[in-house]
């Protein structure tokens, strides 16, 4: 085990997917994209298999996006709920802290 999972049992539901929701955003965010770019440079790996990344390395690029504007809209704060709210603070909230720790206007690919 690691750090993360010790003491797990003691923390509420909502902490606990906001961490893991916020570790899957970053670390494992970071893994996959290494993973699939080793993938597709491995002269080794199966058609399929570069293909299942590429797809991935496009999807999680935004390529798939709708191309609509209206489609994409982002929900003005005066049209949320409280719990629309709350989730929204919560993810910016974890967006400066990870800001926060490796600097502002670094690239974690540099």
């Amino acid at each position: 085990m690691n750090d993360f999972d010790d003491g797990l049992d003691d923390v509420a539901e909502d902490q606990l997917r906001d961490e893991l929701s916020h570790k899957m955003r970053t670390a494992g965010a970071v893994k996959a994209y290494r993973t699939a770019i080793s993938i597709c440079d491995d002269p080794k790996a199966t058609a399929a298999a570069k293909a299942s990344a590429v797809n991935s390395l496009f999807r999680a690029g935004g390529f798939f996006a709708p191309q609509d504007p209206d489609a994409s809209a982002v929900k003005q704060l005066s049209e949320m709920t409280a719990d629309e709210l709350r989730a929204a603070s919560r993810k910016a909230k974890a967006d400066l802290e990870a800001l926060d720790r490796r600097g502002a206007g670094d690239s974690l690919f540099d």
